[in-house]
C-alpha cells in the first residue's frame, strides 16, 4: 500500500481539515484550495536516499509522498524521471550555473503526465467511469491519452483559440471535445455543470494532481542542489506542486535547504505575479488573459493563491514577461541549446533573460521547461 499516512484534506485559507476519502475541489467554508495533508513523522525516518535511489527514476520512486492508496489504479506511461539538462552556452553567457528540467519529454509532451497519472489513480480508486475536465490543452491531451489507457471516456472542454494540434491530440485518443466559444473560466464552468448534472468526476489543477505534479520538485532535489527554480504560473499548480516536494524533502529529512521559487507570467495574464507585487494574498481576476502562451492563460487561477504562497515561503521572485520576451526565449532555446519548447514552455527561461539581476553570479539555476514545442 502506498502512503497510508494520508491524513485528509486541508483548506489553505481557513485550515478546514476534511477527510482523505471525501471528494473535494475547494473548503466548503471559504472556497479556498484544498492541499492533501500528511503524517510526515510516519515515513520520516524510513526514507533515504539510498533507499529512494534503488528504484527506478519516475514520480514513483517518491511513492510514501503520493496520496494512492491502492497502486493498481495508478495509470503509468513511462512519466516522470526526465533529465536535468546543463545549459551549453546560455548559462555561462549570463553567469550563472543554468540547468533545464525537461518536462517536455513526458510521455504526450508536457509535465501535465505527472498530475495525470496520480489524478486518475485517484479517481478510480473513487469508481470513476467517466472523466469531464477543462484545459487550455496540455491537460486535455494528458487526461485524454491515460483515460484511453484506462478505458475511461473522458469529455474535455477547452476555450476557443486552442492550438490544433492539441486539439487533434485530445480527439485521436477518442475523447469527446467541445470547444466553449469564450476563455478558460467558462470552459470550466462547464465542466463543474457537468460534473454536477452528470454526476462525472472532475479533473483538473485540483488536490490530487498537484500531489502528482509535486514530484518534479522531488526529482530536482534528487538530481542537484539547486539555488532557484524558475516556472511559469497558469493555474499556480505547478509551482506550489514543486515547492511542496521541496519542503517535504526538507521536512523528512532528505534535503538541508530549499531553494527560492521564481513564478513568471506573461504581461497579458500576470493574476498571480501582479497581485503578489501589491502585498494581495489572492489572485488578481483578469477578465480577458491576452497572450501567445496560450497553456497559462488562465484569467482566475485555481491555485493562485497557493502559488503566492509558495513564493513567499520560499523568498523567492514574480516576474512579468512581454509576448515578444517568450517568442525571443523560444528562439533562444531552439538555436542556443537545441531545446524546442511550445511558448508556455519558454516563459520561464523569458522570465530569466529579462530579468538577469535578480540571478546571482555562479548560482545553481533550474529552469522548467514545461511543454514541447511539436504541440503548438
Amino acid at each position: 500500500m502506498y502512503c497510508m499516512h494520508v491524513q485528509g484534506l486541508v483548506c489553505v485559507g481557513c485550515g478546514e481539515v476534511y477527510t482523505a476519502d471525501e471528494i473535494r475541489y475547494s473548503c466548503k467554508k471559504c472556497h479556498s484550495s484544498v492541499d492533501v495533508l500528511y503524517n510526515y513523522n510516519e515515513v520520516k525516518n524510513k526514507l533515504s536516499w539510498d533507499l529512494l535511489r534503488e528504484r527506478n527514476f519516475s514520480h514513483l520512486r517518491y511513492k510514501e509522498l503520493l496520496p494512492v492508496l491502492d497502486p493498481d489504479f495508478i495509470v503509468r506511461m513511462g512519466e516522470g524521471g526526465t533529465p536535468l539538462l546543463k545549459s551549453t552556452s546560455l548559462g555561462e553567457k549570463l553567469g550563472i550555473d543554468l540547468y533545464f528540467k525537461m518536462e517536455s519529454l513526458n510521455p504526450t509532451g508536457s509535465f501535465k503526465d505527472r498530475g495525470t497519472s496520480v489524478e486518475l489513480g485517484k479517481a478510480l480508486e473513487h469508481g470513476a467511469e467517466e472523466i469531464v475536465t477543462a484545459t487550455t490543452g496540455n491537460m486535455g491531451s494528458s487526461i485524454a491519452a491515460y483515460c484511453a489507457r484506462a478505458s475511461v471516456e473522458a469529455r474535455i472542454y477547452v476555450p476557443h483559440g486552442v492550438a490544433s494540434p492539441k486539439l487533434k491530440h485530445m480527439r485521436e485518443h477518442g475523447a469527446e471535445v467541445i470547444e466553449v466559444s469564450d476563455d478558460y473560466n467558462d470552459a470550466e464552468e462547464r465542466a463543474w455543470e457537468d460534473k454536477e448534472e452528470d454526476d462525472m468526476y472532475l479533473m483538473g489543477d485540483y488536490p490530487y494532481r498537484g500531489e502528482g505534479e509535486k514530484t518534479v520538485g522531488h526529482e530536482i532535489g534528487d538530481q542537484a542542489e539547486v539555488d532557484k527554480v524558475v516556472a511559469p504560473i497558469g493555474n499556480g499548480t505547478l509551482i506550489h506542486g514543486v515547492w511542496k516536494g521541496f519542503c517535504e524533502l526538507r521536512t523528512t529529512g532528505l534535503l538541508k535547504k530549499c531553494p527560492e521559487m521564481v513564478g513568471v507570467q506573461s504581461k497579458g495574464c500576470n493574476s498571480v505575479v501582479g497581485a503578489l507585487n501589491k502585498g494581495r494574498e489572492k489572485p488578481d481576476v483578469i477578465d480577458q488573459p491576452d497572450t501567445v502562451a496560450d497553456a497559462i492563460s488562465c484569467g482566475e487561477p485555481l491555485d493562485g493563491d497557493q502559488a503566492i504562497m509558495a513564493l513567499r515561503e520560499s523568498e523567492g521572485t514574480g516576474i512579468t514577461v512581454s509576448d515578444k520576451d517568450i517568442l525571443e526565449a523560444k528562439q533562444v532555446l531552439a538555436k542556443r541549446e537545441g531545446i524546442y519548447a511550445e511558448e508556455a514552455g519558454a516563459v520561464a527561461l523569458a522570465g530569466i533573460l529579462k530579468n538577469r539581476e535578480n540571478f546571482r553570479q555562479g548560482e545553481k539555476v533550474v529552469c522548467i521547461v514545461t511543454g514541447h514545442g511539436l504541440k503548438t
